[in-house]
């Protein structure tokens, strides 16, 4: 199903933080944004528009501004050969399928239009009408774009799926399959479990996949992080439910912190740096003592513009550690500006939580 997210609305086009929630909200009911229209206002051509993506998507989604939502909805129903009418205080179309405070469900020949009134002001209202998704995404850790697909196309062609892969990092690709005419995805999706068997991980976020396992075996996780600022721990925290398996972190940015609070020698400091492997198997251990989880990860690194000393901007030291010892550690050798390169090595340190104890992640 083709379906269009269109926002109008200066006030909310201006507000980052209000459109990503608006994106969050649309993906969780469609599974993914896929296309975005944005309009500062209502212009003479805006009928004109609307008709032609009518035309062309299977769904839309319009939220607008309040000062908006009567010309959008007198533009939608005329396009309709209707009328408005006020129920509940609200205007609607008469033919409207459904309607709630903030906005009603209107059909067209082939296309379904949900429009919504919001006030960012006010708690995000109900979107309107039903969807039924064709796909779903996964993710294959520890093995490449290339090699993914390769394994991935014969088992696709004898489903009926298409298959579409982006690199999320060198070892994490993310997958969205498709199901075609007569396609069978839930058999798909079990057979790929079988195939990948531990490199599966339903979803598009694995950290969603991982604070469901965790919380399964009532495992608790914590983090010692310095480049990366806290955003292992921000990053977890979105998740609902997150405080089943997380107690706290430390961010220990400046080496007297991670002397004073991680308990890192100074000496470990001042001969291997606090840009090393060594730093950061320390920071783990500190971590352990202090918040006593059952995992732990630890990332330290160089993401500014600049290098350090002979430390290359964009290398990062990562680690992982289980509470009976065993822990794995890698170097990040990373592109890109400062936020990206703190959301790679923060998505990396992940998939090496995963690779850690397999046989404790892997997908039922």
């Amino acid at each position: 199903m083709r379906h269009l997210l269109l926002i109008i609305g200066n006030e909310i086009k201006m507000n980052q933080n209000y459109t990503e929630y608006i994106f969050r909200i649309y993906e969780s009911k469609f599974k993914e944004v896929s296309e975005v229209i944005m309009l500062e206002k209502n212009s003479k051509d805006f009928p004109f528009l609307l008709e032609k993506w009518i035309k062309e998507y299977e769904f839309i989604s319009i939220f607008v501004s309040s000062d908006y939502y009567s010309t959008s909805a007198k533009v939608l129903a005329t396009l309709n050969g209707d009328s408005l009418v006020l129920k509940d205080e609200i205007l609607v179309p008469i033919r409207s399928l459904d309607y709630n405070e903030n906005g009603f469900l209107i059909t067209f020949s082939r296309c379904r239009v949900n429009l919504v009134k919001l006030s960012l002001s006010s708690k995000f209202p109900s979107l309107l009408g039903e969807v039924k998704s064709e796909f779903e995404y996964f993710c294959l850790l520890d093995i490449d774009e290339q090699s993914a697909k390769i394994l991935l196309d014969t088992l696709a062609k004898s489903y009926e799926i298409s298959i579409q892969s982006s690199s999320l990092l060198e070892n994490l690709v993310l997958i969205k399959a498709k199901s075609l005419q007569y396609g069978k995805l839930d058999e798909f999706l079990k057979a790929c479990k079988k195939l990948f068997s531990a490199k599966f991980i339903p979803g598009k976020n694995p950290l969603t996949f991982i604070v469901s396992a965790l919380k399964k075996q009532g495992l608790k996780i914590s983090f010692a992080e310095s480049c990366t600022g806290g955003l292992c721990a921000s990053e977890l925290t979105k998740i609902e439910g997150v405080s089943e398996i997380f107690e706290g972190s430390i961010v220990s940015y400046s080496n007297r912190l991670k002397h004073e609070w991680l308990g890192i020698s100074t000496s470990v400091l001042d001969s291997n740096g606090e840009y090393s492997q060594r730093c950061v198997y320390f920071m783990l251990k500190g971590i352990f003592k202090t918040a006593k989880p059952d995992f732990a990860l630890a990332l330290s690194g160089v993401l500014g513009n600049s290098d350090v000393d002979s430390i290359k901007s964009g290398t990062v030291f990562i680690a992982a550690m289980y509470k009976d010892g065993t822990f794995l550690q890698e170097i990040l050798y990373l592109n890109g500006d400062r936020e990206f390169m703190q959301k790679q090595a923060m998505l990396s340190a992940f998939s090496l939580l995963l690779k850690l104890k397999p046989e404790l992640f892997e997908s039922k």
